[in-house]
């Protein structure tokens, strides 16, 4: 056992390698003062990776949380990294027993894809279980036997809110537990810790928060918890301008953790105006693109470009290549970034998409680039 003391160490990045992640996670559980938590070794990955379960503080109400069950969803992970460093631990535990299985697809982590080594969607197996990922995840629920699920993801750049300029940062979903979308007990009371980080965050910290879809799907684990009677909040990490390394979005995500666990802790009821106050958080809808270019001369008529990057792994790297994603798509109304070319000055004609459909200018600076 290592001394009960932790070397800081560069912060893992957007991407990272499994043997990354633990050379940091280990040591920060080894850090941790050993009367506060149990670690164990939950079982294996397709390809043999290790994914561990930690239970930190020993209140009565019991949470579970894990993170990158879609590989490539990262901040879920670094987030919760930063909960365990946080000075302020002791008070969040306090009266909370918190089970975490960080990182429960490392092989996709590896991959920076969102499915399994088999190709498996892991949050569309919680019916089947035919994955041994899905398989440990089961085994945590039914060990467990959590009062609350936080089931913890990320979603693309593409996503704003409705009627409203601003990009989704975050987005929250209390998910159904049948095919009625019924508003049980369980849904109110995970509606009520979503209601209280819109309440605290996007007023303190300016975030642009969102509303996830509520459609029912029985493969979900999200749905499946709910429909166990668990009250269950999924998170999703967005995105806002030039955020690619999702950095300032992690912050926003540790504090949403905190909130809800936190306000679980003090009070897991719910008030008359809980379920109005839900569905007044506005929808996410597909309404942007990273770069959105607006009147593009073309064939003697201007058109306007929608521009995604493709997340993509090169030599250990990842790479962020941006492509032609729509033509003139009327949906699309926003971009990260927004480039007018009647008023663009310093524009040189130099726009080039190739035949894969990747785009390049020097003179706007529309290029690859590594995070």
């Amino acid at each position: 056992m290592m001394e009960n003391t932790q070397q800081q160490s560069k912060p893992l990045g957007r991407y990272f390698t499994y043997q990354e992640f633990e050379d940091q996670f280990l040591p920060i559980v080894q850090s941790l003062p050993q009367d506060t938590y149990t670690f164990s070794y939950l079982g294996s990955s397709v390809q043999n990776r290790s994914i561990y379960g930690l239970q930190i503080g020993h209140g009565k109400l019991k949470i579970l949380a894990w993170s990158q069950m879609h590989g490539n969803e990262s901040t879920s992970t670094r987030a919760l990294l930063d909960l365990l460093q946080s000075t302020d631990l002791d008070q969040i535990i306090k009266g909370v027993s918190l089970y975490i299985i960080p990182v429960l697809n490392p092989d996709g982590l590896e991959d920076w894809t969102r499915v399994n080594a088999n190709g498996v969607d892991l949050n569309r197996d919680a019916l089947e279980l035919s994955q041994p990922e899905s398989l440990i995840l089961k085994d945590a629920l039914d060990f467990f036997e959590p009062d609350l699920a936080l089931n913890l993801h990320g979603q693309r750049t593409f996503y704003g809110l409705n009627n409203s300029v601003l990009p989704a940062q975050l987005s929250f979903l209390t998910p159904s537990g049948d095919s009625n979308k019924q508003v049980t007990d369980s849904r109110l009371q995970s509606m009520s810790l979503i209601n209280a980080v819109v309440e605290q965050l996007s007023s303190s910290m300016g975030a642009g928060i969102g509303r996830y879809d509520d459609g029912y799907n029985p493969n979900c684990w999200g749905d499946h918890c709910q429909s166990l009677g668990i009250p269950t909040v999924l998170f999703e990490a967005g995105h806002s301008g030039d955020d690619y390394s999702r950095d300032q979005v992690k912050g926003f995500y540790l504090e949403s953790l905190k909130i809800v666990i936190s306000t679980a802790k003090r009070n897991m009821t719910w008030s008359d105006d809980t379920e109005t106050k839900y569905f007044n958080i506005p929808e996410i809808h597909k309404s942007y693109c990273d770069i959105l270019i607006r009147n593009l001369s073309s064939s003697c008529k201007s058109v306007d470009l929608a521009v995604m990057y493709h997340e993509q792994l090169i030599e250990g790297q990842l790479c962020f290549i941006p492509m032609i994603f729509a033509i003139n798509e009327p949906s699309i109304l926003y971009g990260h970034r927004t480039i007018d070319l009647t008023s663009h000055k310093t524009y040189n004609d130099d726009l080039v998409i190739s035949e894969d459909m990747e785009v390049s200018s020097d003179s706007l600076k529309i290029r690859s680039f590594i995070k």
